[in-house]
């Protein structure tokens, strides 16, 4: 599901503040903040989270894989 942008609501947000849960959308985070530099990319945040899990479920298979040969 994707995030709605907390100041308009209307709109897909595309940007957040790293480590919390404000997202916005790009005419907002513009309008807010004025740099957007400073926050993190939606789609970039969501490919990490992708990562870390991948990892930990790979590290996961691989401990059961060591438990089943024992």
């Amino acid at each position: 599901m994707a995030k709605k942008c907390i100041i308009c609501g209307k709109t897909e947000a595309s940007y957040c503040i790293k480590g919390t849960s404000d997202f916005y959308c790009e005419a907002c985070a513009i309008d807010n903040f004025g740099d957007i530099a400073l926050l993190v990319k939606v789609e970039d945040e969501a490919q990490r989270l992708k990562d870390v899990i991948e990892g930990r479920m790979a590290g996961k298979e691989g401990d059961e894989g060591e438990r089943k040969e024992e």
